[in-house]
């Protein structure tokens, strides 16, 4: 008897996947789609390198530039996410059960909508002539507008926005569980509220932590609808331009070939936060030893 699991993981990770890799080393053809049985690893260095007027190979700084302009904005989100998420899951761990469960929901309403109508509602708060614009003038604040619509900010602003139930939930779970005597007795022993919860309460919890920054990190570094409605042409991320390369550039190798590199940056990044996780751990060991 085949497991279902494995046979769905089958069906909808590994044969699309098995497809990807096929596009990204076949040839492409001048109105989308690819040459079926002729292989070539041209795309994935057309990723890194592009050709000269005289023919010379030289780096192509506008894929490079736009990776990593995505790293960086992924990792402000995360970044926002755990400022903003943990307090919160801190405030929610210590409330009693009847309200840990009202906002519970609240925290989930996000999930109801699509995320389009979110950003549209951001971009009507956010646009020159948005709410947040008409407020400041009106208060005398401001003269003119900020011009926050189609910028970096604005696109970290949504993907925070979206992203930190995610931060949330895992870091919640995590402290729910934390036996709060632990606290108490660092009370006794005469630590201070900052030092009891960098050296008691964040380690007990730092699994969720790390569930919450892999839960972040990885969609907010792949997002296309986000920056593309906030950001515009001047926030370009990866998923942007795996989405042109699909639709727009009908390069499907090329596209294809930049969803294995996100995909490997994603990897190396979670391989580098377990590798973290595992050399803190020896330390805590060796310091008990």
């Amino acid at each position: 008897m085949y497991n279902p699991a494995v046979l769905v993981m089958a069906a909808g990770v590994v044969l699309p996947m098995i497809v990807l890799a096929v596009v990204s080393l076949s040839v492409p053809l001048d109105f989308g789609g690819v040459a079926w049985g002729d292989f070539t690893a041209r795309a994935y260095e057309r990723v890194v390198f592009d050709r000269d007027w005289d023919g010379a190979r030289v780096l192509q700084h506008g894929y490079i530039d736009i990776f990593a302009r995505s790293v960086v904005m992924a990792l402000l989100t995360t970044a926002g996410c755990l400022l903003i998420g943990f307090p919160t899951a801190l405030f929610m761990a210590t409330r009693s059960r009847k309200w840990k469960a009202a906002l519970l929901i609240l925290i989930t309403i996000p999930f109801w909508t699509c995320v389009v109508v979110q950003m549209y509602g951001w971009i009507i708060v956010i646009a020159d002539n948005g709410l947040l614009n008409q407020i400041l003038s009106r208060a005398g604040l401001m003269h003119g507008t900020l011009g926050l619509l189609y910028t970096d900010l604005a696109t970290v602003i949504g993907l925070v926005y979206a992203f930190t139930p995610f931060m949330i939930l895992p870091i919640f779970a995590a402290l729910d569980d934390f036996d709060w005597r632990l606290l108490e007795a660092a009370y006794d022993l005469g630590a201070n509220k900052p030092a009891a919860l960098v050296h008691v309460v964040v380690p007990c919890c730092r699994p969720g932590i790390m569930a919450g920054v892999g839960l972040v990190f990885v969609p907010a570094l792949g997002s296309y609808t986000i920056p593309g409605l906030l950001g515009g042409n001047h926030a370009f991320m990866i998923g942007n331009l795996i989405d042109f390369q699909f639709a727009g550039g009908r390069d499907w190798p090329l596209g294809a070939a930049m969803s294995f590199v996100l995909l490997a940056v994603v990897l190396v990044a979670m391989l580098a936060s377990r590798l973290g996780s595992l050399f803190q751990r020896q330390e805590r060991v060796h310091e008990f030893a």
